[in-house]
């Protein structure tokens, strides 16, 4: 392979597979992969080892995953080749999910902005609290204090790897939320790594399984309190410094976040 090639694919690669794997919740392998297709075009699964820097025992499933999520195709021919989705045809539904996601931001925000004018309040009267926590055992301890203290509703939103985490940090805590008969929510990808999860918890909440593929965890108590926290790498290990989160108590803050996150307006508990 000429060496020109490899050395525009590598800055390509370093340009790109960070953001996808934070935009569209893809693995590192799976967006350098990806990237490196695009770069390289139709190309042997070799090939593409070689210059995604993919262990090639790590390859075939790669691309495989990429196949079922629509973002590479198999080219029926031997040796077999593989080719990327052109993007604009890949990342149409997640392009319009984002858009669709802030105009309804922007339309709440002015609702708001309106609102706050009529009443003609000191802006210092609403403010609430903003915490920002660091590092995933500290977003941990955070959450099992919410949890704990949870009364009437527990509403998450989190991807496979959030599930699969807060099951095994808090499963004993959720069987605590059934006793008290907090009412539990929970929006979350349906995929084989988190059927034992969505299998137990069934019991105990109400899953609703939806296409959520962002590193996050959104976690609402009581209609009152949040935390909204990145998964960095994105993961279920119980470590991880490069987390970060903010916990708030503010109403209106509250209902934009939850707003960005599900696409719904949040009713506020007074």
């Amino acid at each position: 392979m000429p060496r020109g090639v490899q050395e525009k694919s590598s800055s390509l690669l370093d340009a790109t597979w960070q953001r996808l794997c934070e935009y569209l919740g893809l693995s590192e392998y799976e967006a350098k992969v990806y990237v490196a297709l695009i770069e390289a075009g139709q190309s042997k699964a070799r090939t593409i080892s070689v210059m995604s820097g993919v262990p090639r025992t790590k390859v075939y499933g790669v691309l495989k995953k990429l196949i079922d999520t629509g973002l590479v195709i198999e080219v029926p021919e031997e040796p077999k080749r593989f080719a990327p989705v052109p993007p604009r045809t890949a990342f149409k539904t997640y392009l319009k999910s984002y858009q669709s996601r802030v105009e309804s931001l922007v339309s709440i925000v002015t609702t708001l902005e309106e609102s706050f004018k009529k009443a003609k309040l000191p802006e210092k009267l609403r403010r609430g609290e903003v915490w920002v926590i660091s590092g995933r055992q500290r977003i941990l301890k955070k959450i099992r204090g919410m949890l704990s203290k949870a009364r009437r509703s527990v509403d998450l939103v989190t991807n496979e790897n959030g599930l699969v985490l807060l099951y095994r940090a808090f499963n004993k805590l959720f069987d605590g939320l059934e006793e008290r008969s907090v009412r539990v929510g929970i929006v979350v990808p349906d995929s084989s790594n988190n059927q034992h999860m969505i299998s137990e918890l069934k019991y105990l909440c109400d899953i609703k399984k939806a296409p959520f593929e962002l590193p996050i965890i959104f976690l609402c108590i009581d209609k009152q309190q949040f935390i909204l926290a990145n998964l960095q790498p994105d993961s279920f290990s119980l470590s991880s410094e490069n987390d970060k989160a903010i916990f708030s108590d503010d109403p209106v803050l509250l209902e934009l976040v939850s707003l960005l996150v599900t696409g719904k307006k949040l009713r506020i508990a007074v």
